[in-house]
């Protein structure tokens, strides 16, 4: 199996985080967990209190020296840099990591239920006689 880490800015050195940053890495942290019981190798490391994986890593140090520390999140799988300042979905881990593809729709799935709930559109949005593509669920603005 793969070697997936993920190096993180200082976070929420304020105590208190954004509700969408917070969502996403709790999402992230979900999604850990279930690839370590699939048996994947998952590292995260945080500026503040892992500088020394930060220092070991000629990626990390490569990728901070050419674009700064605005490119944390970075997200390394087996060496490779997948995704630069920005945490991945849950389906593009699984990709990376090799899961089998019906372990991809599970997440693709998921993916779509979690932004459909975090944006405020219920199934029945999706499921309504609305004819427009990029309807905001908001029937009233239709017309």
């Amino acid at each position: 199996m793969k070697k997936l880490e993920i190096y993180e800015p200082a976070g929420c050195a304020s105590g208190v985080c954004d509700p969408m940053i917070e969502a996403d890495l709790n999402r992230l942290e979900r999604m850990i967990v279930d690839l370590r019981e699939r048996g994947v190798s998952v590292s995260r490391y945080n500026v503040i209190d892992d500088m020394p994986a930060f220092m070991e890593s000629f990626v990390v140090k490569q990728a901070i020296a050419t674009k700064g520390i605005e490119c944390l999140p970075l997200t390394i799988v087996d060496g490779k840099i997948e995704l630069t300042s920005e945490y991945p979905t849950d389906f593009a881990l699984a990709r990376w990591v090799g899961l089998p593809w019906s372990d991809l729709e599970i997440y693709a799935e998921r993916e779509k239920r979690e932004k459909t709930v975090l944006f405020g559109f219920s199934d029945d949005v999706s499921n309504s006689d609305c004819d427009d593509s990029d309807c905001s669920g908001d029937c009233d603005s239709c017309g």
